[in-house]
């Protein structure tokens, strides 16, 4: 009897361990465990509670094997329990059912310890329990498979409770030949239902992601050694194959360009290396027609019939990256011409200029009076210009040659492949004597020219944007001559320009700060070289330094602030003269220069009368100096307000004589009463020729009733030569230089204390009480 008890626990045992290694293939399925253990632990507990159950049911030995095999059928009966509730998917409450378990334990342990028949029949009550519970549990709405292994807990209940029935102690052959049979089958039961819901829950999820994969929007693609072995509907469409056309073999090799297939395969045997391998990649690829589409993909490892696969997903992103490229390019192109545009320069600037690079050179070239053609032919006009100017420039330029438009009529020629200087001055002529031919445009032949600078690297700039900055430097130098031009960069062309910008930056700043100041240049009648006046000449005292007007006039007038700069140095004349005024009780007249662009101003000649008012000054100790050829550019700006100075009694002065073109009946229509000979009419005196041309000029000037300014007398004879030609006044170096305001005042001092012991003067004394209208004649 104990032989067959001990095979019936031993196969109960072999069973456990099959149902172990079933749940070691999934572990997903945790009540294949739970039984797995339950029926080991049922073996353990019929072995130690019946079949070597001592002799001596007394001791210590017999009350731990009872406790043992108490432990294990409880133990048995709970997993049982929990793999039943688990298989329906039941909640357990695990602390509360191990309660329950330990007082069964106990109450077996409590029965054996008053005896042994006791603990037999109470362990089979708990046993028929757990058994009936689990096939209630299993048979509930469950299909044939789950009713029969319901069946077999029913039965195997039946077995127990039939134990103390037919022996008190549990030891009965057909107790234990039936639960030989009927274990056995509970247990293949179990182990095939466990396998039939691992497949059927397998073939649900398989169906599952063939659902998932076959109505993806995303392509999806199996590759193994290089071959399509999947594709779903998705990925089929997005290379334009039906969805029942089979796939070729060569199908990689034909949807993958030849230069990218390299890299292809590299990723492909990347990916199949490494389990945990996930790579993002864009690439073009082919449709079944030859069409390129752009793919963007998420490769990652698979297993694949057992062998390692390369996972691909993918979505076709042409319509995105078309958008991409077409934005790109608006970035990069100029819509008008199709040329690059300034960007696109920047960046390839930025590409070419890395330490150690070859050299390359920057041809930046601007059309000349291109705002001409906008403003009298209109915008149309001049855009189709521009068209025409790119083509023919893109067409005869050379290969290495790269054209672009910075913008407006500025375009930029980028030469690589290391040109000599001579290189790049040949391409540029090219490029200017291409223009020679005229342009037809809307029945009308335009003539165009064009001005060029080149820089070169690295030796004009080490970056692009030094670079750019020489060219145009270059290009802006040139564009000072007449006609079609070229030039080089020069570093100097630099020191000019930043030189102008700081000018511009730091005059308006000067004017408020009132750094500016007037030098006092005087002026000597003829003859007598007694001082008769002089000439204000404004300078600015900067803190790093004195500034040539010659910088910052030409700054104020191209940044407007021309203006405030005049009206300051009139500003500052007329207090130097109420100065002097108080000081001497008389003064001479001194002459400022006015620039043409504040006679724009309607309100100039009212607002100097009222200045002259304010300081209480008398009209004719200021005189307004004009330019010649300002004043003919201006003519209907300067005339009306020449006219409204000269009526109130201010003198007026023609500066720079001789240097413009001005005619005999203009001469007599402007309201001056000085005519100021430029130097260049001064320095060869007294030279035959230049004698003549003053002698007339005096003449027409004397014809006039104006007084005659030689300027820029050097030398005694020149002096000289002037005084005998008809000039009136003289001034220059040779008789006094530009002086501080405390110097001239000291000579102006002296200048009228020697004027007091003589009866007559040859010059004008201004006084507070009584001022001539006109200056006395000579």
């Amino acid at each position: 009897m104990t032989s067959l008890m001990l095979i019936s626990a031993g196969l109960n045992a072999m069973l456990g361990a099959a149902l172990l290694l079933l749940w070691q293939q999934d572990r997903r399925y945790l009540y294949v465990r739970d039984w797995g253990w339950s029926w080991i632990l049922l073996s353990l507990g019929l072995t130690l509670g019946l079949a070597l159950v001592p002799e001596l049911k007394s001791g210590w030995r017999y009350d731990l094997q009872a406790l043992l095999a108490s432990t294990c059928l409880m133990g048995s009966l709970s997993l049982q329990v929990s793999g039943a509730r688990n298989y329906r998917g039941l909640g357990w409450r695990r602390p509360l059912w191990i309660t329950v378990f330990i007082g069964m334990m106990v109450c077996i342990v409590w029965m054996a310890s008053l005896d042994h028949r006791y603990a037999v029949r109470i362990a089979a009550v708990f046993l028929v329990l757990g058994c009936w519970s689990c096939a209630w549990w299993m048979g509930r709405a469950g299909h044939s498979g789950e009713r029969f292994v319901a069946a077999c807990f029913f039965a195997a209940g039946l077995v127990h409770g039939s134990s103390p029935m037919l022996d008190p102690a549990g030891r009965s052959p057909i107790t234990h030949t039936l639960g030989l049979f009927v274990q056995t089958t509970l247990s293949l039961g179990l182990i095939l239902l466990s396998a039939a819901r691992a497949h059927a829950e397998t073939r649900r999820q398989n169906e599952r992601f063939t659902k998932l994969a076959e109505h993806s929007l995303q392509g999806l693609g199996v590759l193994q050694n290089h071959r399509v072995v999947y594709t779903n509907p998705a990925a089929r469409a997005i290379f334009g194959f039906d969805p029942g056309t089979s796939q070729p073999d060569d199908l990689v090799e034909a949807l993958v360009p030849p230069e990218l297939r390299n890299a292809a395969r590299e990723r492909h045997q990347r990916v199949i290396a490494d389990p945990n391998a996930r790579i993002e990649w864009e690439a073009t690829r082919l449709t079944k027609s030859g069409e390129p589409i752009y793919i963007r993909g998420l490769s990652s490892h698979l297993e694949w019939d057992g062998a390692p696969a390369e996972l691909m997903v993918m979505i076709d992103d042409s319509s995105r990256q078309r958008a991409v490229d077409a934005l790109r390019r608006q970035a990069l192109h100029d819509e008008l011409t199709d040329l690059p545009n300034r960007n696109f320069a920047v960046e390839r600037l930025r590409e070419l200029t890395y330490l150690g690079a070859p050299t390359f050179a920057l041809i930046s070239a601007d059309l000349d009076r291109f705002q001409l053609v906008n403003e009298s032919l209109g915008h149309a006009v001049g855009d189709a210009l521009l068209h025409a100017v790119a083509r023919r420039l893109c067409h005869r330029l050379p290969p290495q040659a790269t054209l672009s438009r910075l913008g407006e009529d500025q375009f930029l020629v980028l030469l690589e492949g290391e040109p000599t200087p001579e290189t790049v001055q040949q391409v540029a002529e090219q490029m200017l004597a291409m223009l020679n031919t005229p342009f037809a445009l809307e029945g009308a032949e335009l003539f165009v020219n064009m001005s060029a600078g080149a820089a070169l690297f690295p030796q004009d700039g080490r970056d692009g944007a030094s670079l750019l900055r020489a060219a145009d430097s270059a290009m802006h130098k040139a564009k000072g001559k007449a006609g079609a031009s070229f030039m080089f960069f020069d570093p100097s062309m630099n020191g000019a320009a930043r030189a102008r910008l700081e000018a511009e930056q730091s005059l308006g700043r000067a004017i408020v700060e009132r750094e500016f100041l007037l030098e006092y240049q005087p002026k000597f009648s003829a003859g007598s070289r007694q001082l008769c006046g002089f000439e204000a000449l404004v300078r600015w005292e900067r803190p790093g330094g004195r500034i040539s007007p010659v910088e910052f006039v030409p700054a104020a007038e191209r940044t407007g602030q021309i203006k405030a700069l005049g009206e300051l140095i009139l500003d500052i004349a007329c207090q130097q003269l109420r100065e002097w005024l108080d000081r001497w009780g008389q003064v001479l007249p001194v002459a400022v220069n006015v620039s043409p662009l504040q006679f724009d101003d309607a309100g100039f000649a009212a607002r100097l009368l009222s200045k002259l008012r304010d300081y209480e000054l008398p009209e004719q100790g200021l005189e307004v100096e004009i330019t010649e050829t300002a004043a003919i550019g201006h003519l209907d700006r300067v005339l009306p307000q020449l006219q409204v100075l000269r009526q109130a009694g201010v003198f007026c002065t023609l500066d720079d004589f001789g240097t413009g073109q001005s005619s005999l009946t203009m001469l007599r229509q402007l309201p001056i009463n000085t005519m100021k000979l430029d130097r260049s009419m001064i320095d060869p005196l007294p030279e035959a020729q230049a004698s003549a041309v003053v002698k007339a000029t005096c003449a027409l000037g004397h014809s006039l009733q104006l007084e005659i300014v030689a300027e820029g007398v050097e030398t005694e004879l020149q002096a000289r030569a002037a005084e005998d030609l008809g000039c009136t006044q003289l001034q220059g170096y040779h008789l006094g230089r530009p002086m501080a305001a405390a110097a001239a005042g000291a000579l102006l001092g002296q200048a009228l204390s020697q004027s007091k012991h003589r009866r007559t003067s040859l010059t004008p004394q201004l006084r507070l009480d009584s001022m001539p209208s006109q200056p006395p004649s000579v």
